[in-house]
């Protein structure tokens, strides 16, 4: 009888604690919290430290970025050569002035700028026109440089005898040096820079393929006339070339002296087509 009531006391009390547990189920605080904490125990929070961007390149994109930069660095190596080389390999033009001449004779081009006159070859080279002419001197060719070639000199008529000129060069003593000649013109000349020019070329020439080379002189007194003497085609009879300024562009010889004439630019053609008489490419 004990035990049966000890039974139904233990019975009793389990039920009753049974209907508690129930009892606070159903209350809605009780509910919430079993929510959160189910709910916080399936969420991540966030980590303290701030995020990294991850830039580490697998070996692949590392073998491939290699490659991009060598292909293009052969690229830049070809385009640089082609533009060094190329010009080279299609570029007509000789290397040298004498090389354009052996091309130009043996051609025999008639262009704007190339041609063979009376079998002298004249090209126009940095500005200039250049042929060859022997000097006896130096048993060698020289290239002697022109402002204008002989196909814009056919106008440029020379009259008189200019042998009686070469003559007196033979001869002269005008210096204890022998092949000189008087070169002179007025210091009142009004266009004294191609006066200048044109005796610059004369003398070059002169120099480079005869060894003969002038005495500065003077028509009369004047600025930088100071130290040369005065000497006029009447006043001596020494080789005498006179230079001056006028109209029309001409040259004529008249015993020891020879007149070379022209306006301006004129003066310097006259000069240029004196000497290519005396080279014989002209007649």
């Amino acid at each position: 009888m004990v035990f049966d009531d000890k039974k139904e006391e233990k019975q009793s009390s389990h039920e009753q604690g049974h209907k508690e547990h129930e009892s606070l189920e159903e209350q809605p605080a009780f509910h919430q919290i079993r929510t959160e904490h189910s709910s916080g125990s399936h969420t991540t929070h966030p980590s303290s430290s701030p995020p990294t961007n991850d830039t580490t390149h697998t070996p692949a994109e590392e073998q491939d970025s290699t490659k991009t930069f060598f292909i293009a660095l052969g690229l830049f190596i070809v385009i640089l050569g082609a533009i060094f080389l190329i010009p080279r390999f299609f570029s007509d033009e000789p290397q040298t002035l004498n090389e354009i001449h052996q091309e130009n004779l043996g051609e025999q081009k008639d262009t704007e700028t190339a041609y063979v006159y009376n079998g002298y070859s004249f090209v126009y080279y940095d500005g200039l026109w250049y042929t060859q002419i022997y000097n006896q001197f130096a048993k060698d060719l020289y290239d002697v440089p022109l402002h204008f070639g002989p196909k814009n000199l056919t106008d440029i008529v020379i009259t008189g005898d200019i042998n009686p000129f070469f003559g007196g060069i033979l001869t002269s003593n005008i210096s204890n040096s022998s092949s000189r000649f008087y070169l002179t013109f007025s210091p009142n000349d009004p266009k004294m820079g191609y006066v200048a020019l044109a005796s610059g070329e004369l003398t070059q020439n002169l120099v480079t393929t005869f060894n003969i080379a002038p005495v500065s002189a003077c028509t009369e007194e004047g600025s930088g006339c100071e130290m040369v003497p005065l000497v006029t085609c009447d006043s001596t009879d020494q080789p005498v070339i006179f230079m001056k300024s006028g109209s029309p562009t001409l040259i004529y010889a008249n015993g020891n002296c020879i007149t070379i004439q022209g306006e301006g630019v004129e003066l310097v053609r006259a000069v240029d087509r004196f000497l290519l008489k005396l080279y014989n490419v002209m007649i």
